[in-house]
């Protein structure tokens, strides 16, 4: 258990450290009540095959050849937590929230689920959901995070694949293994820098992490324009208007669905 002093944390994972065991999968779904996805074999061991709306950190499974013959790495895919986030620039309504501590946080009662952070996340994280009308991501449990105790992905990692501290901490670390293995370091400097630091021993776009440039795309700029015009009227008016769009093309997307069981 760690005192809360103020500082800002960050979750350090290191591929060569995992064994693919899924136990941080099982402790997010079972810390946050999250339920099972329905799937099916998709030839591949990585199960759920992406990220859901209910699944918000994956192991996903990669078969490399290395000098010692072919060997499996299993690499760890939820939110960032970017340290100026795309998504919370272009929420209409203030949904989402960069947190002191390092978490970037939906606010489920506020989301209206208009897609924007889905559109301007450079690594195609939110996940929507069609019944609630909702978007949903890994919080990096912010509720632990708040009281002093690691998110729990990271208390639960058997190999220590996962480990979690003051962000500078965790960066000096990953800059320490990666000297030693002539390795990568992920998230230090996409999309100007984020809570999450990855350690790889190939390039990351070889274990599926998006090349992401340190600028944020400038979608977020043109809809951050776009959406806090001058004056809280406007605002508002704006926010409102998105409030119906969102409810009309939720609407349209269920009666379609009901339309094709119909049928």
């Amino acid at each position: 258990m760690m005192s809360s002093t103020g500082n800002q944390y960050a979750i350090l994972f290191d591929i060569t450290r995992c064994s693919g065991c899924r136990a941080c999968e099982n402790a997010c779904k079972n810390w946050w009540n999250l339920p099972a996805d329905k799937t099916t074999f998709s030839k591949t061991f990585t199960n759920p095959p992406d990220l859901t709306p209910y699944t918000w950190l994956l192991v996903k499974y990669y078969e490399v050849l290395t000098g010692s013959g072919l060997q499996l790495r299993f690499a760890n895919e939820r939110c960032m937590h970017c340290d100026d986030p795309a998504c919370a620039k272009v929420c209409p309504v203030g949904a989402i929230t960069k947190y002191p501590e390092g978490p970037v946080v939906i606010d489920e009662d506020k989301c209206i689920g208009c897609k924007y952070c889905i559109d301007a996340c450079p690594f195609d994280i939110p996940r929507y959901d069609e019944e609630t009308n909702k978007v949903y991501k890994c919080n990096m449990c912010i509720d632990r995070v708040s009281v002093g105790l690691e998110p729990a992905c990271v208390a639960t990692c058997p190999t220590d694949a996962l480990e979690f501290g003051v962000k500078e901490d965790m960066l000096n670390k990953a800059h320490e293994r990666v000297a030693a293995m002539g390795g990568y370091i992920y998230g230090e400097k996409e999309a100007g820098g984020t809570s999450v630091f990855i350690i790889t021993d190939r390039p990351p776009e070889e274990y599926g992490y998006p090349s992401v440039a340190p600028e944020l795309p400038t979608l977020v700029a043109i809809k951050e324009d776009y959406l806090n015009p001058a004056g809280a009227v406007a605002g508002l008016a704006v926010a409102g208007f998105l409030v119906g769009l969102s409810f009309i093309s939720h609407r349209r997307e269920k009666l379609s669905k009901e339309a094709k069981k119909d049928e």
